[in-house]
């Protein structure tokens, strides 16, 4: 498994945790939900004919948190500078490489 797919589902995990651990789904963690919507983004970019699979992995971590919830979570100094860093991180990973730890984070077969 490539360093790009263990950080999605590491982060994915660490989003899920909270929302797991809650009788109401929780909010999803800011820093953890502007890391993997930053990662999944550039995913979608680098490989435009799964980009609907980048985005059904997106509503696992979202699932059952509110549009409300969501936009408060988004608007967040956490949120934006987790996003902004992995964004700048991510600017330069357009080759090959970044385009297979992509297609190794969807389900076989895709």
């Amino acid at each position: 498994m490539t360093t790009m797919c263990r950080v999605v589902w590491l982060f994915a995990g660490l989003a899920l945790t909270g929302a797991a651990q809650a009788d109401e789904p929780a909010a999803p963690n800011a820093q953890s939900l502007g890391t993997i919507e930053a990662i999944l983004g550039k995913c979608a970019e680098l490989d435009a004919a799964h980009a609907a699979q980048y985005r059904d992995q997106l509503k696992l971590v979202t699932q059952g948190a509110s549009e409300e919830t969501m936009a408060k979570v988004r608007a967040s100094d956490e949120y934006q500078q987790a996003y902004e860093s992995a964004r700048k991180s991510l600017a330069a990973s357009a080759g090959a490489d970044a385009l297979k730890a992509c297609k190794g984070s969807l389900a076989p077969g895709s």
